[in-house]
Order: structure tokens, then C-alpha cells, then sequence
């Protein structure tokens, strides 16, 4: 019995050293790399061309391609390039606010945070905005070697996720892993990033990978293809009464 409890007490005490956090990772500190992660993915100001391929079991692969502007964490206007029969489509985010756009629709139609991003396995909020601080608190809580875990949780009720798992690498402060929460508590999703390339003046991840867990074998992966820093954007680029101009 002495040597069971022995056993039992070791174990334990391996485990705290595998699984102890460093005492640096507090809340706060959590709370401040929010707002540097922004930063690691994307510039300030920037223009973009990515290509999305969704990929579902049992249907043909959908594949876009399209140009962005972005300011800030808030503001994005995505408009698609390819294929022909999307052309001219424009998905708009300014603040809490999302639009769709198409040639035949006179109006701008008002979109969901949580909808899929056109069939994808994204969800408008994950392509559309790029901060985290406006909607989930964050803490610490999981530690290997230069990795941490950030467990960030939903301050609203009108966002895509209840609950986000970050592994982010402290140095560079590149996420490299994320998974998603529904609200009741299941994991939905799994985002992989990956392919670190100098682009748009720094070293970023140039590949994203969602896997739909609740989907097996479904998945969507965006490919950054150019990425470059600006100056300045004027506010009207992001006005919804500009789409159809």
C-alpha cells in the first residue's frame, strides 16, 4: 500500500512538472497577446488574394478565388475574381455589421456571423473579421515548451463560437492550431495553420485548413497567395451603400 501511494504521489508530481504553466502566462498577459496575434496574421492595412477550396464528401470540390481589402480588425471587403459565375459577389464587414453583395441584387443582403461562409466550412466571423480581444476574453491554460494554449471564451451571444483552443507559439506568436466549440460544449471544428512564408513584410502562415469534425472528411483550405502592406484606405471603401459601384 506504501508503495502504491508511493506510485500515486510520483505520478503526480511528474505531472505537474509536464503540465505546470509558467507563472508569466496570466490573464493579462493572455488578454495583451490578443492584440498581437492580429498582427502576426495580418498587417494593419493591407490588400490580398487568397484562393478557398471546400472539399465535402460526395460532391464536387467548390474552389473561389478573391480579392481583399482589410483596416483594422473590423473592416473587409472580400470580392471574388473566379469563378466567372461568382464574379462581381462582394461580402462586406464593417464593425459588427456583414453584407453580401451580388450584380443582380439591388441591395446589399445582411449576413449572420455564424452562417457559413458560401458553403464552406468557415463561418462569416472567421473570414471576415480577424480580432479576437472585441468578442472572447482569453487565459492560459495548457504550456509545451514555446507553446501555449489560450482558451478564449465568447463575451456575446451573436458570435460563431462559444468557446475557441488556441495553441499559439510565444515567440513568434503565430497560432498554429485552433479548435471550436459549439454551444453546447462540443468541438465542431479544427483549424490548422501552416506554410510560414515572408509575405506582406513579415513571416506569416500562408495555408489555413478548417476541418468540419462534425463532417467527416469535409474541409476548407485558404491558400494567401499575395499580401501586401498600405498606407491608407479611404472609410467609403467599406461603406455598404458603395457595393454596386
Amino acid at each position: 500500500m506504501k508503495r502504491m501511494t508511493f506510485l500515486v504521489a510520483l505520478l503526480i508530481g511528474v505531472a505537474g512538472v509536464l503540465f505546470a504553466i509558467d507563472a508569466k502566462y496570466t490573464k493579462e498577459y493572455a488578454e495583451g497577446l490578443l492584440k498581437t496575434v492580429d498582427g502576426s496574421l495580418y498587417p494593419e492595412i493591407y490588400k490580398s488574394t487568397i484562393t478557398m477550396t471546400t472539399v465535402r464528401t460526395g460532391r464536387k470540390p467548390l474552389s473561389n478565388t478573391f480579392d481583399i481589402l482589410s483596416k483594422g480588425t473590423d473592416k473587409s471587403l472580400m470580392k471574388i475574381t473566379s469563378p466567372a459565375r461568382d464574379k462581381g459577389k462582394k461580402i462586406l464587414q464593417n464593425g459588427d455589421n456583414l453584407w453580401m453583395y451580388m450584380p443582380d441584387i439591388s441591395r446589399p443582403i445582411r449576413l449572420s456571423a455564424k452562417q457559413s461562409f458560401m458553403g464552406s466550412t468557415f463561418s462569416n466571423e472567421d473570414l471576415a473579421s480577424s480580432g479576437w480581444e472585441d468578442n472572447y476574453t482569453a487565459e492560459i491554460t495548457g504550456q509545451k515548451g514555446t507553446l501555449i494554449l489560450i482558451t478564449l471564451k465568447a463575451k456575446k451571444k451573436d458570435v460563431a463560437y462559444a468557446k475557441i483552443d488556441m495553441w499559439l507559439d510565444d515567440v513568434t506568436k503565430i497560432p498554429a492550431e485552433m479548435t471550436y466549440y459549439g454551444l453546447s460544449g462540443k468541438a465542431i471544428k479544427k483549424m490548422f495553420m501552416s506554410e510560414i512564408k515572408e509575405i506582406g513584410g513579415l513571416k506569416r502562415p500562408t495555408v489555413m485548413k478548417m476541418m468540419d469534425l462534425l463532417e467527416d472528411g469535409s474541409y476548407t483550405e485558404v491558400v494567401m497567395q499575395t499580401m501586401e502592406a498600405l498606407d491608407k484606405l479611404p472609410d467609403y471603401t467599406f461603406d455598404a451603400s458603395q457595393l454596386g459601384r
